[in-house]
């Protein structure tokens, strides 16, 4: 893929667009994608059928959202603490 972090979206239309009949030189051209990178997205996923994926998608979106909340949750309770500290 064009930025390397690569989520089930993107695999699931580059192999969406294999499937169909696309020729590797149009991947290419339209996600950036070598065709060795196809073949092996097709063998790791290839049991995974595309109703598993959407989960697959939907977690991790949701696993991001929550270490993005407990990221700001740390640094508000480092921040609390620093300023009871001071006041004592």
């Amino acid at each position: 893929m064009k930025n390397r972090a690569s989520n089930e979206h993107q695999i699931s239309k580059v192999l969406k667009d294999y499937n169909s009949g696309k020729s590797g030189l149009e991947l290419f051209d339209k996600y950036g994608v070598y065709g060795a990178t196809v073949y092996e997205l097709k063998d790791k996923y290839k049991d995974v059928a595309t109703d598993i994926l959407a989960v697959l998608v939907n977690l991790n979106e949701e696993n991001n959202r929550l270490k993005t909340m407990y990221t700001e949750l740390c640094l508000q309770h480092r921040n609390l603490k620093e300023l009871l500290k001071e006041n004592f």
